[in-house]
Formats: C-alpha cells, structure tokens, sequence
C-alpha cells in the first residue's frame, strides 16, 4: 500500500494503524463510500450504530474495532457507512471446518442437515447458509451428508463438479492432490445431479444406490451401480476402509489421514500400482499396512510411521 492510497484514509484513523493493517481498513473504508454521499441525522447514526454492534465485536479484525472505538472523532456519515459496511463484510465472511487427522467430525449446517467429515476434509460455507441459498465447498477430503429437504436447492462445490440435491444422504469424495484425482459421488437416498466444472452438458443425475465419478478430459461422469451390500461405500464412517481398484498413493495418503502417520514409499512403480483392500474394522494403520504388503509389497516400521518397498 503507497502513500497515496494511504492518505484516502484520515489521519485520526491513520494513526492508530499498524502498518498491515492498512490495506483491510482502506477497503472498508471505500466501501463505505458508495452507502453515504451526505451526512444522516443524528437519529440514523444511532439507530445503526446500535443494530450494527453486536455484529462489530464479533470481528476478528482489531484494527477495525479500534477504528470505532474512536468513532466519535469521526465525521458522522463516514462512521455510520463504517459500521454498515463492516455488518455486510462480516454476513459474507465463510465458516470453515476442518477434521483434524486421526478424527472425524460431525457437524451439524444452519438449515439442519448433517455433515460427517472424515479426516483431515476440509469445506467452508457462508454465515448466511439457507437464508437464500445453501452452498458449500468441499475444499478436500470426504464427506457423508444427511441434507434437510427444502425449496432451496442445495449444492456441494468441489474442484472438478457440483453435485446439487434437493433432499437425501449422499457421499462426496474429492481429493485433488490425488493420483488421478476426481471427485466421485454416491448416494445413498434420494437423487442428486453431478455437473464437470469443465461441461455443464454432461451432468448426469443419479439415484439410491448408484455413483458417478467425473473424468479428466470433459468426459461425461462415470456412472455405476453399486453393489449388494449398501454399507460398503460407507464403512468409513465407521472406521472401515475400502478401496477398489485405486493406486497404492492414493490408498496411503488416507491411510496417513485417517491414522496421523507418515508413510514412504520408496518406487514411484509402487506408488501408481492398483489395489484393492477392505478392512471393517482395522485395529490400527499397520493392521491395513500387513493386509495390503502381504500381496504387493514389503514394510518396515521408521521413526515417523512406515517405509513400503518393492518385493
């Protein structure tokens, strides 16, 4: 921030500021531009002042809680704008969530459904979820949802699809820092449509007991029905582990998340081989670890968790 852009600000504000502090309040205070061109009546200012307090304390920017502690230094309609536009800045700020490694977590979303995230996900929303819509963004991991049904469309974001229900359970999984990364959807009940970022044309909808997976390249999604035994795809929930078909880095890496290990593989041949391994109740990282090296590999134990190597 040049001292230009610094003296749009006045000095009674300036003065109090750290130095990186400057660049959240000037956008504040630009914003508060376009609410007020002349000066309220005293009555106004009150009135929004006292409306707009409690959202205020609730900041977590201290250089603008201390701009408005010396409110009154300010010229009225400056101060009122202020205070507005620091109530619709903290509506839009997002709610971020992450599982911790080694945990799940449950948590239950402002309109009532319920989002089980499994280790080491991460998704965010608005503080004003469901009020006039109801979106949120997967940013990695896996996720189980139990959604509320409601005239508002509900749509989960993740790097490569949205997937938009109106009522039902669903599971989402999306890793970008995968092998041949996709997010791949199962539902459990109801219905749900999944559309590629890269195509809106080839969304697909699926219904109770199938998947879609989205496919690099602007491939339509991958559909399948899953099979018999309904409780595979979920067994994570209750700290099963499946995996069908997946290269061994892909199976690692959550097996790293679910357990807060570390795990090395030494041969990039090992890491992109393809596995399969379901476990319904693993007793620890090392119980899965023997099941997939009795086949594929060898281990060793090192300070930090494993070593894999080729045979």
């Amino acid at each position: 921030m040049n001292t230009d852009h610094n003296s749009r600000l006045p000095d009674e504000i300036l003065e109090h500021l750290e130095y990186s502090e400057i660049p959240d309040t000037l956008r504040v205070w630009e914003l508060a531009s376009s609410y007020y061109a002349d000066e309220p009546s005293s009555y106004d200012f009150e009135h929004g002042s006292e409306q707009m307090w409690s959202h205020i304390h609730q900041s977590s920017k201290p250089a603008i809680l201390r701009i408005i502690t010396w409110r009154t230094s300010l010229p009225i309609a400056a101060c009122i704008a202020l205070i507005l536009c620091i109530g619709v800045l903290l509506t839009q700020q997002p709610t971020t969530i992450v599982a911790p490694l080694g945990e799940q977590l449950t948590h239950q979303l402002p309109d009532g459904s319920q989002i089980i995230l499994n280790s080491g996900s991460h998704i965010e929303y608005r503080k004003n979820f469901g009020e006039a819509s109801r979106e949120l963004t997967l940013h990695e991991g896996e996720i189980f949802l139990n959604v509320e049904h409601q005239p508002i469309p509900f749509f989960v974001h993740s790097f490569d699809a949205t997937t938009e229900v109106l009522g039902t359970s669903f599971n989402v999984r999306s890793w970008p820092d995968e092998l041949q990364p996709s997010t791949g959807v199962i539902v459990k009940t109801g219905q749900v449509r999944v559309t590629p970022r890269s195509d809106s044309n080839l969304a697909v909808t699926i219904g109770a007991g199938e998947s879609a997976r989205i496919r690099s390249h602007g491939m339509t999604p991958l559909v399948e029905t899953l099979s018999d035994d309904e409780s595979v795809p979920y067994l994570w929930i209750d700290g099963g582990f499946k995996f069908s078909g997946q290269p061994l880095g892909n199976v690692v890496k959550e097996i790293e998340r679910r357990y807060n290990v570390n795990i090395h593989i030494d041969s990039p041949a090992l890491r992109s081989l393809s596995i399969g391994i379901l476990k319904q109740s693993p007793e620890s990282a090392e119980d899965i670890i023997q099941d997939i090296c009795g086949l594929h590999c060898e281990y060793v134990t090192v300070p930090d968790g494993f070593r894999l190597s080729p045979r």
